[in-house]
Parts: structure tokens; sequence; C-alpha cells
């Protein structure tokens, strides 16, 4: 048996499961409503307050085989994929490994595929 942090055990995968970000929340539910998903979001702030898994989350709404929905059904391939990590349609992108001038043209040599 594999060992887990208690942080990614318990990662909220639902919207209304983000603890301290409702202005977040609602934003992010707002566009998905209304079908004006932006091209692209950058989640910023100090470590550990939910960048990564509000993006997984946003990921899975938009991918989730019932359609964009506020709501993903963490049931689907596509969910499921996503919240493990290992989804060939979501990219996840570390900003703090990726900052020299190699690894930003490899980034936009990616974005092709």
């Amino acid at each position: 048996m594999s060992h887990q942090v208690i942080a990614r055990k318990f990662r909220p995968q639902t919207f209304s499961e983000l603890v301290g970000q409702p202005h977040v929340v609602r934003t992010l539910e707002n566009a998905i409503r209304t079908g004006r998903v932006a091209h692209a979001y950058i989640f910023s702030g100090a470590r550990g307050v939910g960048k990564t898994t509000t993006a997984r989350i946003l990921a899975k709404a938009l991918n989730c085989v019932k359609g964009p929905i506020t709501t993903p059904c963490n049931e689907c391939p596509s969910c499921l994929e996503i919240a493990a990590g290992n989804s060939l349609d979501v990219l996840e992108i570390d900003a703090a490994s990726n900052r020299g001038i190699d690894q930003v043209r490899e980034l936009r040599e990616m974005v092709r595929y």
C-alpha cells in the first residue's frame, strides 16, 4: 500500500467542496453556466491556497462526458483520469519548474499538440 499525503487524499473534487475561495468558484461556475469560458486561466497565489485543486476541478467540469457542467460527475473516464493526473487532454504546468528559456520553448512546442 502506497502512502498518500493527507492533503491529496482528501482533496476537494467539486466546486462546492472548495473552502475559502467563494469568489473564484462563483466566477468559474458562472463562466461554465453561460458558456463564456476563457481560452486560458492563470491561477496564482501563495502555496496551499488551492490553485492546482481548482484547476483540476475546472478541467473535470469542462471535460466531463456530461458536457461542460458546474458539477463534474467524478465517475466518467475523463473525470477519473484528470483526478489521477494522467489525462492526455489536460497538461498541468508548474510555473516554478518551467521558468527557463529552454523550458518555455519546450512548452511552446508542446502546445501544438
